[in-house]
């Protein structure tokens, strides 16, 4: 058996093992859902490769950029993970799981992101991490909002030609992945998070005066007659609060139940006020998936410009240092520093660029 870097040539095979464990017959494949994953390139990926060339088991990782005030922060995602039946208990996973938080270690990443939370992570240091702030928006909430909003902008799906735009609301954000624009592009046609609930992305954008102000891209029911698996939600956004709560309301009131879950990270305050104003029921909790560490160093470096006064001396290991760097509510800050401001502020990770 060899555990290493899977060669672009076996990608095919490896979504085609994905595609057993986690699609149904007749699905949209893993391969079209996860292209940064999937699709051939310059691949950060591990496999198990056994000794007929048989994909036995792969992790997927994708590096990306996350912009949080003035820092950047260098980082990995781990997703598809999956082991062919015929090889379980042979511990594959955790040795590329291993090998993946090496390789990102020495690429000089900060973080990596895990979609899931299970054993196979917790016990390599993946912790849950930072604050979300879970708001549904039902029928009366959403038309609430919608009177708040105001009738200030022309609501309407967003086209081809609002491409350059949306893509600069979303890097001008304080906080969020930095995207290019041929990587917006092929998130936005992919639908991967959507994909993955049994859901249909919509995009929406808020126009006034001729200029884009406001985007949404939500996951709904691909109609509103038709029970949907999961509930609308929203997925990720840019612009004008209130020209983002116009499209949060308007996509609630489409959705065919009438509801739309929306995770606001901490730090969107001004969203967040709407939202609670309007009515919506709000409930706390802890970002999307799981975090580790890949290199300390790289961390504190990285985040330099934005840990303002943060006093880590008493930090004692990885799960301290990410509470108290990431957790707005962390019991690890001094009565005298422990507004939620001094933490770092993360996008929520089940967006579009959901791995």
């Amino acid at each position: 058996m060899q555990l290493r870097l899977i060669k672009p040539t076996e990608l095919d095979q490896a979504a085609l093992l994905a595609d057993s464990i986690f699609r149904e017959a007749g699905a949209i494949s893993m391969k079209e859902l996860f292209p940064l994953i999937f699709r051939p390139g310059l691949s950060h990926s591990y496999a198990a490769i056994a000794e007929d060339g048989t994909v036995a088991a792969f992790m997927g990782l994708v590096p990306s950029t996350i912009k949080t005030g003035n820092d950047y922060l260098d980082v990995f995602s781990i997703g598809a993970v999956c082991t062919d039946p015929a090889f379980r208990g042979q511990g594959l996973a955790g040795q590329l799981l291993q090998l993946c938080q090496t390789h990102a270690a020495e690429a000089g990443a900060s973080l990596i992101f895990v979609s899931g939370d299970r054993s196979l992570y917790t016990r390599a240091g993946c912790v849950p991490f930072g604050g979300t702030q879970f708001a549904e928006l039902s029928a009366s909430s959403a038309q609430a909002l919608a009177a708040a909003a105001g009738e200030e902008w022309t609501l309407r799906p967003m086209q081809p030609g609002d491409f350059f735009a949306v893509n600069r609301l979303l890097n001008e954000r304080e906080t969020g992945h930095v995207y290019s624009p041929g990587e917006l592009a092929l998130l936005l046609g992919t639908e991967a998070y959507a994909g993955v609930v049994g859901l249909a992305q919509r995009t929406l954008v808020a126009v006034r005066d001729g200029s884009i102000e406001g985007f949404a891209a939500v996951a709904m029911p691909a109609a509103a007659d038709v029970p949907a698996p999961s509930a609308a939600t929203a997925l990720e956004w840019a612009g004008q609060p209130q020209a983002v709560a116009a499209l949060l309301a308007k996509a609630a009131l489409c959705s065919g139940e009438g509801t739309l879950q929306v995770p606001v990270p901490w730090q969107e305050r001004s969203l967040l006020a709407l939202l609670r104003d309007a009515g919506a029921s709000l409930s706390g909790g802890a970002n999307s998936g799981t975090v580790c560490i890949a290199d300390r160093e790289a961390l504190l470096r990285q985040t330099e410009g934005c840990r303002k006064s943060l006093d880590l001396s008493s930090v004692q290991d990885d799960k301290e240092l990410i509470s108290l760097l990431f957790d707005p509510a962390s019991p690890l800050r001094s009565s005298d520093s422990s507004e939620a401001s001094d933490a770092i502020s993360l996008p929520y990770m089940s967006g579009l660029r959901f791995i």
